[in-house]
Parts: C-alpha cells; structure tokens; sequence
C-alpha cells in the first residue's frame, strides 16, 4: 500500500521536470551500486550536478527509492534488468500508473493537493491563484516556506504536465514525462489594461476519460490503504487519492471504468442497493499481479 509523506515539501527539484528516460537512468545507476551524494554521479548518469539532484528526487517522488535511496519493490517490478515491466514507459497505462504514485505519495506536495484539494474548489486557475492557496495552506500549519520555492515548483508542475506540441516559442523542448495524459490544459487570459501582461489560466477539466487503462483505476483502488473491501462509487469518486480525483474522472466516467473491472473474474462485483453503487471484493487482488497480467498480456500482442 502506498503511504502517504504527510509534510509539506515545494523544492528539491532543481527546477527540472522528470523527462522521459529518467526513472531508467536512475534505477540503473542505483541498481549497479552507485551513490548519488558522490562526486562522480553525474559523470556516470551523464548530467550536471544540478540534474543528479533532481533524478534523485523525481525517484523518491514517483516512489521508487526510499528516503535512504534504497530501491523499492515497485521500481524492481517495473525498471528492473531484463525483468521489468515497462522500464521505457513504453504503455499509456505506466504514465497514469506513475502520475497515481505521484499524488499519492505526496512527496512532492504539489501534485497532491493540486488534484485532491486544489482543483476541486478552484476549477480554473493561475499562478497566482495557486501562491495566494499555498500561503493560506502554510498558515494553518504555521510552515514557513519560501513564495520562491513555491513559485518555482508550478513552474515545474506546468512543464511535467502541460501538453505544447504545436506550440511556438515552447519555454522548454524536454517535455515532462506525463504531457501525453493531457490532464492539464491552458488558455490565455487578456488583461483589461493594456499595459498589463496577459496571464495563463490553468484548468484540469473533469472528464470520461475512455482512454485511460482500467488496470491504471484498478491499481489505484487496490493501493489505497483507506478502501475495506466494499466501496461506495461515491468513495471512488471523491476521496482523497482516489480514482476520481488523481484522474480527474466523472462521475459517469468512473462508473464506465468499474463496469470493465469487473469484467475480469477475481476484480470485484458491482453492486446496486437501495440506489448505492459499490465496487466489492471477496478477496482483494495483489496490485503487483494484476500489472504481471496486465504486461504479459500486452506483450503478446506486440508486433514481433
């Protein structure tokens, strides 16, 4: 089960998104002994110090190292040599999967609350929407963290997730890692004062979904430490971490995606009381069984 990291956290990133061949890269390094507080890591990862800082970072955030950099069990089954499961993130279904363990985890506190809070009372936004959130956010734990950090990791959060092909003058040509899920989407907003610059207005719209992999919803249902074994669709909806809310799901969407579950003998049943709908398991699957099913389904259908 995914446990969450319960302190606020805004830096740590070096002002770099997570780019597409990271996590292999430091799985590798790690994996073959490797230190990241050596002075030769970069030369072996083939970045600058700066970069190191933030592969090792993106590792912990995406909850593939342990605070003492130790690889966990998720990141073998996935990255590991000759074995693992999608080590180039190669499936659609990895992308979700990761962007899941990212808001979970909360290491890095933005996504968390961007997608379980943030975006649920605000559903349009800008940069300085979210500062304003922030600062009332650190006033009730009485945290004191710089408005520069904070500033700095929407920024990065914009980059790991906004979707510009075809847009000029991109401010960054590594894309993050997860643009292909096009949760994020933007327009520009005008000022009524010409002389004030126009600014983005972010916004993570609610919607179906059709193509998102239901082994992604499964894993996050199977993940979630707070789910018994039956749950409301009401649950699945709207709690924290929960399908719903990690993917911006409808709730039209989400029942979609349950009804394909269970499809699957062993995936729970669907069931319909007295008007409340819930997702039941007589026994729960291993989320670790149902990613081997998954891949080893899609890698029979690969073109040889």
């Amino acid at each position: 089960m995914i446990q969450k990291s319960n302190r606020f956290s805004f830096s740590g990133h070096d002002s770099f998104q997570c780019r597409l061949l990271w996590l292999k890269k430091g799985y590798d390094f790690l994996y073959n002994g490797h230190d990241f507080n050596k002075n030769a890591a970069g030369i072996v990862l083939g970045v600058g110090n700066n970069m190191v800082r933030s592969i090792r970072f993106w590792m912990r955030a995406f909850g593939l190292t342990d605070e003492q950099d130790n690889l966990t069990d998720f990141a073998h089954l996935m990255f590991g040599q000759d074995t693992g499961l999608d080590p180039f993130l190669e499936d659609e279904a990895t992308l979700w999967i990761l962007h899941y363990r990212l808001v979970a985890i909360g290491y890095a506190s933005t996504y968390n609350l961007i997608f379980n809070e943030y975006r649920k009372s605000k559903i349009e936004f800008t940069k300085s929407d979210y500062l304003n959130f922030i600062k009332l956010k650190l006033e009730e734990r009485s945290s004191n963290i710089s408005e520069n950090s904070v500033n700095e990791d929407f920024v990065v959060f914009v980059k790991l997730y906004l979707n510009t092909d075809g847009i000029k003058d991109k401010e960054d040509s590594f894309s993050g890692i997860l643009t292909e899920l096009n949760l994020l989407d933007f327009y520009v907003k005008q000022k009524e004062d010409a002389k004030k610059e126009s600014e983005n207005v972010y916004y993570i719209a609610p919607t179906e979904r059709p193509d998102i992999p239901e082994v992604a919803v499964l894993y996050a249902i199977l993940e979630n430490g707070d789910y018994q074994n039956s749950i409301s669709l009401n649950q699945l909806e709207v709690d924290e971490n929960s399908p719903g809310s990690v993917f911006a799901l409808t709730k039209a969407g989400l029942y979609n995606k349950i009804k394909e579950i269970v499809k699957t003998p062993g995936h729970g049943v669907l069931s319909e009381q007295a008007g409340i709908r819930e997702l039941q398991f007589q026994n729960k699957p291993k989320s670790t069984d149902i990613l081997r099913t998954y891949y080893a389904a899609q890698a029979k259908y690969q073109p040889v």
